[in-house]
């Protein structure tokens, strides 16, 4: 039997980090031994850019503030991690009407104006080829999640928890939007605009199609912003869940950590974590008008892939899936060789853990819970 070759990620999402940002999250935030060389490595990035980031603003950033979704507010993909969002997101996109983040603009947002597509073969080195968590194909063009340059613009990310575990307060203010002051949620939802904004200059201003775990949380906040938008929650069972996003933390999250986190720390953290988001994603969705959201379950989507996106254009009253659907197939049937991750099976205390801190998650979709 021939082992699984295993992809290392080399590269950071902060190697494209303003210096502005960069010198604050030194500020705020302890840099373990064990990742300074990395720490080094984002800062001399960083100023290397830095010569592109001034260009960009002085020559764009007035025309992209121009932009505005009064008529065409974006459609959010929502869900926590490893429950099939990416899957989703690379389905609709098939869909021309759509625009929505690529690779290389997520990793290269602060001059990604400039350069467009020209850096693609340099940017190719920084790609593994495929996600190391779960082997899915990644291409420079692959939709991604907005938080990643986000992060690269800003401290006002949920994001940033995951370089830094030690330091909870942007998850907790940023993504739960507790113990924020309503200038510091406006800053936060200012930043996220121009993001935004950024996105839809550099797609045309086509309708944007978003898919990012971290705006499971943020539902009253963006209705905020985009009181029109509609959404797409997406669940999974919690064992796979569980295990899949312990699996994105080693294989990935950890190759972003500039803070050392045990494997105990980990699991507490994905349990109290996910509790806490989608307790919030519960609460906040009743401010969502009728017909502007849908809950699907992710074993719909793999087994019946089709309908569920019928469903999803018939629900939320999007045109044109009978125009998208031959590239939605073309995409299942690119994808159809693809292997899911195998786990072992989850001990008798993991499984007491997840029973008790996820016990309203069984409940709510209607998962069995295993014995033992």
């Amino acid at each position: 039997m021939t082992r699984q070759k295993r992809f290392k990620v080399k590269e950071h999402q902060l190697y494209t980090v303003l210096p502005r940002v960069w010198k604050e999250l030194k500020r705020e935030n302890r840099i373990d031994k064990i990742y300074r060389f990395r720490a080094r490595r984002i800062q001399f990035f960083s100023w290397l850019f830095s010569t592109g980031f001034l260009l960009q603003r002085l020559l764009y950033s007035r025309r992209v503030r121009k932009i505005s979704f009064k008529e065409n507010q974006p459609l959010f993909i929502l869900g926590l991690w490893r429950t099939g969002t990416t899957h989703l997101h690379y389905l609709m996109a098939q869909d021309a009407r759509f625009g929505y983040l690529k690779n290389h603009q997520a990793f290269t947002m602060n001059f990604s104006l400039l350069s467009l597509d020209r850096l693609n073969k340099v940017l190719s080195i920084f790609v593994p080829g495929k996600r190391p968590q779960d082997q899915v194909s990644v291409t420079l063009d692959d939709p991604a999640e907005e938080e990643q340059p986000l992060c690269t613009m800003t401290t006002r990310s949920s994001i940033h928890s995951f370089f830094f575990p030690r330091n909870k307060s942007y998850f907790t203010r940023y993504h739960l939007f507790e113990n924020v002051s309503d200038a510091e949620k406006k800053a936060w939802q200012e930043d996220y605009l121009f993001l935004l904004q950024n996105i839809s200059f550099y797609s045309k201003k086509r309708r944007l199609l978003l898919k990012n775990p971290h705006n499971t949380g943020r539902v009253k906040e963006l209705l905020e912003l985009f009181p029109d938008a509609k959404f797409i929650f997406i669940h999974r069972d919690p064992y796979t869940v569980f295990r899949s996003t312990k699996k994105l933390y080693n294989r990935m999250i950890s190759s972003q950590m500039l803070q050392h986190c045990s494997q105990r720390e980990i699991e507490n953290c994905i349990l109290s974590d996910n509790a806490k988001i989608l307790k919030k994603y519960l609460r906040d969705r009743n401010m969502v008008p009728e017909g502007r959201l849908i809950e699907i379950a992710f074993d719909d989507l793999e087994n019946r892939p089709l309908e569920s996106m019928e469903s999803i254009y018939r629900e939320l009253g999007l045109e044109g899936f009978e125009e998208a659907r031959p590239g939605m197939e073309a995409y299942l049937d690119s994808v159809k060789q693809y292997k899911r991750n195998k786990y072992r099976p989850l001990g008798r205390k993991t499984l007491e853990k997840i029973h008790t801190s996820w016990d309203f998650w069984f409940r709510e979709f209607g998962y069995t819970k295993a014995s033992g």
